[in-house]
């Protein structure tokens, strides 16, 4: 698949794995309409990739998607700037870690609506824009806490609802665009390590399966990649990605 031209929203790209896909996609040639939770977050992004790629075209929003009035805000204001959207990255998500009874209830309210509702109303709002695509794609960024009797060490039980949940509507999404030529892919990713494309030999660092370490962004990004360059007769609907170690933490 070309991906020069393409058209790409990606969520939570102020930091981490959400800038680390804006890269990747800029390097492919692709348009990106990048959202981080504050407009500031959103353009240091941009200025990363426009350094690694000056020809980029990055358009830049301030959104946070727990949110309904700010996502509209961004769907109304890219269609000021395209009438179509190829594809369509939910990857935002507010992470939590350790017990139930531990964290906030506010925390756990910005946990499901980031990662639950956030992408169930991205996807509302910008379906007119993906249904005027040849090539309309969703991908929504899980995590395999989001699967049902998967162990995972670190995860907060309301983190591991709200990416079911996210898994769910996934699974109906894809059940009822069937047949219109719309992809729904669903990556769900171990713990890894975010390694950077910014560190050229860490990004391209092969790692072992005997070594007591997780596999890195760029596995997952590749997994990405992969899926959305197949024919289109093709949906890769889910990727399950599995840490191949000896840890001792017992993290799959």
């Amino acid at each position: 698949m070309d991906f020069d031209g393409k058209k790409v929203v990606i969520t939570g790209a102020g930091r981490e794995f959400g800038q680390t896909l804006s890269i990747l996609f800029a390097k492919l040639g692709a348009e990106l309409f990048i959202a981080a939770r504050t407009l500031e977050k959103a353009d240091a992004s941009a200025v990363v990739i426009k350094t690694l790629v000056p020809s980029a075209k990055v358009n830049t929003f301030g959104v946070d998607v727990t949110k309904v009035e700010q996502i509209i805000e961004f769907s109304k204001n890219v269609v000021k700037t395209t009438d179509t959207i190829d594809i369509l990255i939910n990857n935002a998500s507010y992470w939590l870690e350790g017990d139930i009874f531990e964290v906030t209830d506010e925390s756990i309210v910005e946990s499901v609506n980031s990662t639950a509702t956030g992408s169930i109303l991205m996807t509302k709002y910008f379906m007119p824009l993906l249904e005027c695509s040849n090539t309309p794609d969703i991908v929504f960024i899980n995590s395999t806490a989001g699967l049902l009797q998967h162990l995972h060490p670190f995860v907060n039980e309301a983190f591991s609802a709200a990416k079911a949940s996210q898994a769910a509507f996934a699974d109906r999404l894809r059940n009822s665009t069937k047949g219109t030529g719309m992809r729904v892919i669903t990556v769900y990713p171990p713990h890894f390590d975010n390694t950077s494309p910014l560190n050229e030999v860490e990004w391209n660092e092969r790692r072992g399966h005997t070594e007591r370490r997780y596999l890195t962004a760029r596995n997952v990004a590749e997994c990405v990649q992969f899926a959305l360059c197949q024919d289109r007769i093709c949906s890769i609907d889910k990727i399950v990605l599995g840490n191949n170690n000896p840890s001792p933490t017992g993290v799959l």
